[in-house]
């Protein structure tokens, strides 16, 4: 994330503790059984996972110190094009090559990032595709809320009172579906969920302002309450507890910035080196999740699963009916191997390209900084806040 004038770049590890948060609830989602089905896991983890990027490239996009509309436009496009899309189509390869056919059959749609229109007209468990369909209203999103955020950056008021009216439009239409022909594509269209996305650019323009009241920040009630509020959205079937969500979002957003949380073992818990290394890699363990897990259950877990006597096993026997205790942490595990090679091997090497060829003042300064004063961590740099 950037903040200040000058565009200072600054890191903040209890982010990409939340965005471990946000995977791990779409997985249990994907994966738990009962447990995910019984909370809002896999809307909550994405919901998350949009406030979070409303925010930090809103945060990017107002303070580039690069000042021409088209060059800002440009290098943002690029490198964010250098970040999302090597990932997402090497994954559409791997989809076409390992015959999938509701991939070979909607590659279009896919390819073009216009799936979330199309896989609600799928019906059933064969559309094992259908969680890419928030790549898709991200993309979407993000070929148009650049231009306003650039247009807008030196007028800062005049861009949040922008950014809420998306938020309003999105959360309005998600909950009381104004538009009765728009229903199919409640879930999934941009116009009904852009508003976490706009949530999380509204923050980031209020943080600039200094907005937000200490109590924001310093208040352990607050947080508590907030923790609180959390967990009954969570839980409950009401309408209005999507913006709930995306409001405690934000909050939890906005207060990872400073690391300190009041509630006791909450900072310690998303800055911890696994949970900041496994949101740094959930980009890629979100875009393989779920193919890797039709594959291991059609051609490794369930080909076992079958040939195992369960009445052998005593008290284990429940297992028989509960898969889902042995598949969520053994899917979690192999996921997270195969985003940390992609991440190693795959995109790290791409992703050294963004300054090379779409260079920024920042990232500019950033290799400055490297060379001439202390050093400064080799996993933290521009790239990982795009």
């Amino acid at each position: 994330m950037v903040h200040g004038g000058s565009g200072k770049v600054a890191y903040y590890a209890a982010m990409d503790g939340l965005r471990t948060v946000a995977i791990t609830m779409v997985l249990v989602e994907h994966f738990g059984g009962p447990l995910g089905s019984f909370w809002a896991a896999g809307y909550y983890g994405v919901d998350l996972f949009f406030v979070i990027s409303g925010f930090l490239i809103t945060a990017i996009l107002i303070r580039t110190p690069e000042s021409s509309f088209r060059e800002c436009y440009v290098k943002f496009m690029g490198r964010r094009s250098l970040r999302i899309f090597p990932v997402y189509y090497f994954a559409l390869l791997l989809l076409w090559a390992g015959n999938f056919p509701q991939a070979r059959q909607n590659m279009l749609y896919l390819a073009t990032y216009t799936w979330n229109y199309a896989t609600v007209h799928l019906k059933g468990e064969d559309n094992y595709l259908f969680y890419l369909w928030s790549l898709a209203v991200e993309e979407q999103f993000y070929l148009v809320w650049p231009l306003i955020a650039l247009t807008l950056r030196r007028n800062l008021v005049a861009l949040f009172v922008v950014t809420l009216g998306i938020v309003v439009i999105g959360y309005s239409q998600l909950v009381l579906n104004l538009f009765p022909t728009l229903q199919p594509y409640n879930y999934v269209g941009l116009v009904n969920r852009m508003g976490s996305l706009g949530l999380g650019a509204a923050g980031a323009i209020a943080v600039s302002l200094r907005w937000f009241p200490r109590f924001w920040y310093q208040s352990l009630t607050f947080e508590i309450v907030v923790f609180a509020v959390l967990g009954w959205a969570l839980t409950t079937d009401q309408a209005f507890r999507l913006p709930l969500l995306g409001l405690c979002s934000l909050v939890l957003v906005t207060k990872s910035m400073e690391g300190r949380f009041r509630v006791p073992g909450v900072a310690a818990v998303l800055k911890s080196p696994i949970a900041v290394y496994i949101g740094q890699i959930s980009y890629g363990i979100y875009v393989y999740h779920w193919p890797l897990g039709v594959w291991l259950t059609w051609y490794v877990f369930d080909p076992i699963w079958t040939k195992i006597d369960f009445s052998m096993l005593g008290p284990l026997s429940i297992l028989r009916w509960n898969a889902w205790i042995v598949k969520l942490p053994l899917f979690f595990a192999v996921t997270v191997f195969v985003a940390h090679l992609s991440h190693k091997y795959f995109e790290r090497p791409i992703l050294r390209l963004k300054d090379r060829w779409f260079p920024t003042r920042m990232s500019m300064d950033h290799r400055t900084r490297s060379r001439t004063l202390t050093p400064v961590r080799s996993d933290v740099s521009p790239e990982m806040l795009q």
